[in-house]
């Protein structure tokens, strides 16, 4: 009689390929798993092969460690967190396992998608240098494109889950590539939310407003090449940092602005932090916007007008 070995403690999947999410912002650093042996035609419920198991190697062990018991199927991958958030974007590991007993085995895949939501990992120039956001608090210092480092006032985060993001697909992320932006900027992928407004200095800001340096929101740059809206991603968690005035701060090296607490702004603020802000600044509940943009910001038909200018160049083909 044959059987399949299975994944028995909750994992999505099945037959022979099963699948675990470890979410960072969740604090989750560990997932386990277990494997039995099931009976293909009958003949009893799930138990242990009988000559054991063997796990084989992380297809990126730069992102982990995988533990494993060849007794009982058991295994926990712990995460390197420090290494998944510095490549600035969801990662994947994967291992196999066989299962044996006599003269039968059977082979399963285990994938392991690792989530850092959309800000998490993201590094912002401090005043010694850069911080990933998550690790910042109120009162740090944090380097600013026209001045000396100033204070953080608040710190804000909302996270959306997958029913949220299903219903609402105008929320996902806006992924900008690496350098997607010119003079090498941003250094790494950086993911922001769609009205995340970007500082661009584009000879065309000027042609057509007047301005050699405009804030553009980052969904206006969508180009489809460099800069994507992100359709997979099931759950992301958007920061955001207050100063005493509308700041433009380096976010993997990028200058963008920093929170505008305008009233479209505060609208999309869950409750609990539109009222902690409006706490720290009662102003805000009148309806006044407390400070002016640090630089002009174009409406969104605006900064459409400016999304070729960021879009990689054809390579001219030879007549």
């Amino acid at each position: 009689m044959g059987y399949n070995i299975s994944e028995v403690s909750g994992a999505t999947g099945g037959v022979s390929d099963w699948e675990f999410t470890l979410d960072l912002s969740a604090g989750t650093t560990t997932i386990s798993g277990d494997f039995d042996v099931v009976p293909l035609l009958g003949g009893g419920g799930a138990s242990e092969a009988t000559d054991g198991y063997v796990f084989s190697a992380l297809d990126r062990p730069d992102l982990g460690t995988l533990s494993w018991n060849g007794t009982t199927g058991q295994f926990t991958f712990t995460v390197n967190t420090a290494a998944v958030a510095a490549t600035g974007s969801d990662q994947q590991v994967s291992f196999g396992v066989v299962g044996t007993s006599g003269a039968n085995s059977d082979d399963d895949t285990v994938t392991i998608n690792i989530l850092i939501c959309v800000a998490r990992g993201t590094l912002i120039e401090g005043a010694c240098g850069p911080v990933a956001v998550e690790a910042l608090s109120v009162g740090d210092l944090v380097q600013t494109l026209d001045g000396p480092p100033v204070p953080i006032r608040w710190i804000g985060r909302r996270r959306l889950g997958p029913e949220t993001l299903h219903s609402t697909p105008s929320l996902r992320p806006i992924r900008i590539c690496r350098g997607a932006l010119g003079g090498g900027l941003p250094w790494r992928d950086l993911r922001v939310s769609p009205q995340h407004r970007v500082l661009l200095r584009d000879w065309r800001a000027e042609l057509l407003f007047g301005e050699a340096e405009v804030l553009v929101p980052a969904k206006c740059l969508v180009n489809d090449k460099t800069i994507v809206v992100e359709p997979a991603v099931e759950q992301v968690e958007y920061f955001h940092l207050l100063f005493d005035q509308h700041e433009l701060i380096f976010t993997e090296g990028a200058p963008t602005e920093s929170f505008h607490p305008g009233p479209f702004a505060l609208r999309e603020l869950d409750e609990p932090a539109r009222a902690e802000l409006v706490t720290l600044f009662p102003e805000l509940d009148r309806g006044v916007t407390l400070w002016p943009a640090a630089r002009p910001a174009l409406k969104p038909w605006e900064g459409k007008m400016l999304e070729h200018a960021f879009a990689p160049q054809e390579t001219a083909r030879a007549s």
